[in-house]
């Protein structure tokens, strides 16, 4: 079986594309590890632990060759160490080509499978934009979020590696299911008084419409880009995940129902904070690339039907992070 090293892979999304890899019957798994208690999360999940500096490009190429690598798959959020992550597994890269070739031998590229986001699309409501559509350049249509405003750049930066790398850019949107730390404009309803009619202040915009896809199909994807990384992924390997397209404020009044909440919702913007401008964002996608090229079939794609197991689950995760007493 191919081995695959997940960056990240103790993380809310890496984990659940590790044993979504696992479940497909058709990796052997790897994960990154930052310390000893990320590393008994990995066993318990059967995912073997790597010990390396991810953002030191010596030490996660030599990872990547003494563990016979065949496929790197970033979940981290790198941000400023991201161009190190790349720089590592190019380099690991170009050594496994220079040793086919000092060996006269052809043989498969090393796999590297990125995870981006879809607010590198920016604002754009009176354009429908998909991943075909440029971002990051004068022929976007929007400015990417400010939070991300540099995710185009190292998109390029990864698409520019297939000299030495097989690669794909996956662009996940807003993330939902489980403990999803993407739904911060939830906050004010769960500390909110059930029996309150006091206006609840909302952080976002009353416009804002987001796409949405469940933890479960995005794990899927990235299986599914693994499976056609050695060239099946055409010649522009990006790909924006969801699911649906819906209005913030049906999120909100869904959830609302489900927390037995009666007071009204206040929208009160972004308040000058580039996440939360992110999490405002009008989106307007198509994603039927994702279909047809990656084969991906989305199997959870009713956020609003599936609400109140939604809401438990992150009303869940929030109570955990509490002190015990």
């Amino acid at each position: 079986m191919p081995n695959v090293l997940v960056l990240g892979a103790s993380g809310y999304m890496g984990l659940a594309v590790s044993q979504a890899l696992l479940r497909s019957g058709t990796y052997t798994v790897f994960g990154s590890a930052r310390t000893p208690e990320k590393a008994v999360t990995l066993r318990l999940n059967e995912i073997t632990p790597v010990d390396a500096n991810i953002v030191n490009p010596a030490s996660l190429s030599a990872a990547i060759a003494a563990h016979h690598i065949d496929i790197v798959i970033d979940c981290t959020s790198a941000y400023g160490d991201a161009s190190k992550i790349l720089e590592g597994v190019r380099a690991a890269g170009s050594s496994r080509l220079a040793a086919f070739s000092e060996g006269n031998m052809v043989g498969p590229k090393l796999g590297f499978i990125y995870a981006s986001g879809s607010w590198v699309h920016g604002s754009t409501p009176d354009c429908r934009v998909s991943d075909l559509t440029p971002v990051g350049t004068d022929l976007a249509p929007a400015k990417a979020a400010a939070a991300v405003g540099w995710r185009p750049a190292h998109e390029q930066a990864v698409l520019a590696s297939r000299n030495s790398l097989d690669v794909a850019v996956l662009r996940p949107s807003l993330t939902y299911g489980r403990a999803s730390w993407a739904w911060a404009f939830l906050g004010p309803l769960l500390s909110a008084n059930s029996s309150s009619v006091e206006p609840i202040k909302i952080p976002a915009d009353a416009v804002a419409r987001t796409t949405t896809v469940h933890l479960d199909d995005l794990a899927h994807a990235f299986v599914s880009a693994a499976d056609r990384i050695d060239g099946r992924l055409g010649s522009w390997p990006v790909f924006d995940i969801f699911t649906q397209t819906l209005p913030v404020p049906d999120i909100l009044e869904a959830a609302k129902k489900v927390l037995s909440i009666t007071a009204p919702l206040q929208y009160a913007g972004t308040m000058g904070s580039a996440f939360l401008e992110a999490l405002s964002l009008v989106c307007n996608g198509e994603n039927s690339r994702a279909r047809s090229v990656l084969g991906w079939e989305p199997k959870r794609v009713d956020l609003i039907g599936d609400m109140p197991a939604i809401v438990m689950a992150w009303k869940a995760a929030e109570e955990a992070k509490k002190p015990s007493t």
